[in-house]
């Protein structure tokens, strides 16, 4: 996965500040990282917008990220829709399961305006309406959210969505199951995928079908990094959101970052401490 984008996570040199009402400033990194690392927007630019909706995915594109994060899931009558819990009440403060109503009702709930007021009715979308909007404007990092309550054809759905679009090229499939991955490299091999986990990993090389480890910052170290890039293999660091966590993935030469700030990340530019 690895591409000639380059993002520097530049310091910006500590100044003196000579005003007491002003916080304390940190940058991101404390030096320059001259390495090919790409900045994924984790559920879309949710720090601009409502996770996992059309205007955080706007604003991910807007923030010059390289990839978008998101969830796949499927409804009662079988759609694919980007959300990324199982049941809908932290978002839309209905108590239905994501498997249990259909697309129609679905698209009725409001996902915008537990994030701001003026995000009422924004809709949940589908990953169909997703994928038009994001070709060629950004990549994809698309996270099945597996659970029982899949139909018997959702993998050949979601492969068949990325053949018909001509989109296998920009999008990478990650799921913490396994199996998902395997079942996605079987039905289409040239489609790049990533297994997620936050547990350690002590043989990386038994995870054939997975083309990258996704990997959660406590597991970031220079260690499984050099095994997992010995395998010729690409790592992912979750969720990048802090002055510690960049550093940390610098040090170990992680290759994506993953966060919920992607302009802070991209930029040159302080970190406020709150």
């Amino acid at each position: 996965m690895r591409k000639n984008i380059m993002k520097k996570i530049t310091a910006v040199l500590c100044a003196a500040c000579i005003c007491t009402s002003v916080a304390p400033v940190n940058a991101f990194a404390e030096e320059e990282w001259n390495e090919e690392v790409e900045i994924t927007a984790h559920r879309g630019n949710k720090a601009k917008a409502p996770e996992n909706t059309m205007p955080a995915f706007e604003a991910a594109v807007a923030s010059g990220a390289d990839w978008i994060e998101l969830d796949v899931s499927e409804t009662k009558d079988g759609v694919l829709v980007v959300f990324h819990d199982e049941d809908l009440q932290r978002i839309t403060r209905n108590t239905s399961k994501v498997w249990e109503i259909t697309y129609e009702d679905l698209r009725k709930l409001d996902a915008g305006s537990y994030f701001a007021p003026g995000y009422l009715n924004t809709p949940i979308p589908s990953l169909v309406e997703v994928l038009d909007y994001c070709k060629d404007r950004i990549k994809l990092n698309i996270e099945i959210k597996y659970n029982e309550h899949f139909s018997g054809d959702f993998y050949i759905k979601l492969v068949s969505m990325l053949q018909q679009r001509e989109m296998t090229s920009q999008c990478m499939i990650t799921s913490f199951d396994y199996n998902s991955i395997l079942t996605v490299k079987l039905l289409d091999p040239s489609l790049e995928t990533g297994w997620i986990t936050s547990r350690p990993v002590e043989q990386p090389e038994l995870y054939v079908y997975a083309d990258n480890f996704v990997l959660s910052i406590e597991l970031i170290e220079p260690d499984i990094v050099n095994r997992i890039h010995a395998l010729g293999k690409e790592v992912i660091a979750w969720t990048i959101n802090d002055q510690y966590s960049v550093e940390k993935c610098r040090k170990a030469r992680a290759d994506n970052l993953i966060t919920d700030r992607p302009d802070d990340i991209m930029r040159p530019k302080t970190y406020i401490r709150r």
